[in-house]
């Protein structure tokens, strides 16, 4: 079964909010930065929810010796501090530290108020709520329970979340930018007796969202990024390189165009005039990398360079997504896309349906762990 990836659930989100924009639906989504979660991974309560989770005691004996018996020492200069027993935490790097993140989390509380909705992918969690009541006072009331039920649970498994790095946002329709970042009389959101500040817009998932969703700020983002690598590859790509055409068109693919178009079937939509910042990128490429003179149309460069304009392959890409998603042996995951194909669409995954595929992987991780394990002491 194919793995999700982040840009599905952002356009989870999207879709959601772009329904509301439609129905005249106002939606509130929040944001929570969960601070360093692989590290405060309780290891007592982890190992309770696996055995909770039902997952073989074998596997569960191997992955307690896994964690136990972890020690860390912290170097300044040439000084060593003494050697500290590592109480909590999954390690870094390790392919098996999102299954375990995963199955640590997986018994998050869904929200109980109706319509709230949690978006969960690793360590970021998002809530988001849509109403058409033009009451933002009586709007907010469900979603403020579905925070305090969170906060709650939070705090009993020992997970900690910074209220002043999280983020609310308020999606409304507008063509002009608004100076408001929430209507007036909006009362505040709270974490855990904490206020959860408004935001114009959050990066989410590597997607900055704004609250008209023009992705202006995003493609701006990923603009200065592109414009970084390209000065930095400059003498790998420009005129004066010894390079061939192709093997620039391939440091250019995979380094800055990827820059450029991440999660693209969530903001291949955007106004022209901005998906066009990040072809001038494209086409300046282009010309240096050829050596090709002023009065050379683009199109031409692009046709001796086989490559197709941005907005031409953001379009490629998500047709392709949306076809592979389609096609999807997740039937919640396919039968979304069905209901309602449009531009951008969701993905809208219950978060249910994500723990078989990680305990099928962990086991898989494991089995093969132990019989690595074997061979060597068969070897020894």
């Amino acid at each position: 079964m194919a793995p999700f990836k982040k840009s599905d659930q952002v356009l989870r989100l999207v879709e959601y909010v772009s329904e509301g924009f439609e129905t005249e639906r106002s939606t509130v989504a929040v944001f929570f930065d969960v601070a360093k979660a692989f590290d405060r991974v309780w290891h007592a309560g982890l190992i309770y929810k696996l055995y909770s989770l039902q997952v073989p005691d074998r596997l569960i004996i191997t992955i307690q010796n896994y964690l136990a018996n972890r020690h860390f020492t912290f170097r300044h200069e040439r000084t060593h501090s003494t050697r500290r027993l590592i109480r909590a935490g999954v390690p870094q790097g390790s392919t098996l530290s999102p299954l375990l993140y995963s199955a640590y989390t997986n018994d998050i509380p869904r929200p109980s108020s109706s319509g709230v909705q949690l978006a969960l992918f690793a360590d970021d969690t998002a809530l988001f709520y849509g109403n058409r009541n033009r009451s933002t006072r009586f709007t907010l009331l469900p979603f403020q329970r579905a925070i305090d039920e969170l906060g709650q649970w939070f705090r009993k498994w020992r997970i900690e979340v910074n209220p002043d790095k999280s983020a609310a946002i308020q999606f409304k329709y507008g063509k002009i930018r608004s100076r408001l970042i929430v209507d007036k009389n909006t009362p505040n959101l709270k974490m855990l007796d904490a206020i959860i500040p408004w935001q114009r817009n959050y990066k989410y998932l590597g997607v900055t969202l704004d609250k008209n969703l023009h992705f202006r700020d995003h493609i701006e983002r990923v603009r200065n990024t592109a414009l970084f690598y390209k000065a930095r590859l400059g003498t790998m790509l420009g005129r004066k390189s010894k390079l061939s055409r192709r093997n620039k068109r391939t440091i250019y693919k995979m380094c800055i165009r990827t820059v450029m178009t991440y999660a693209s079937p969530v903001f291949a939509h955007a106004a022209p005039k901005a998906l066009h910042r990040l072809q001038v990128i494209q086409n300046k490429f282009c010309r240096a990398a050829t050596d090709a003179h002023w009065c050379v149309r683009n199109s031409i460069l692009h046709r001796d360079l086989e490559l197709p304009t941005i907005s031409k392959y953001m379009k490629d890409a998500s047709k392709r997504f949306f076809d592979i998603a389609g096609s999807h042996p997740n039937a919640l995951y396919a039968r979304r896309l069905t209901i309602n194909r449009r531009i951008p669409p969701t993905l809208s995954v219950g978060h249910e349906t994500y723990l078989p595929i990680h305990l099928t992987l962990l086991q898989r991780q494991l089995k093969a762990l132990m019989t690595s394990t074997t061979r060597m002491t068969d070897l020894e």
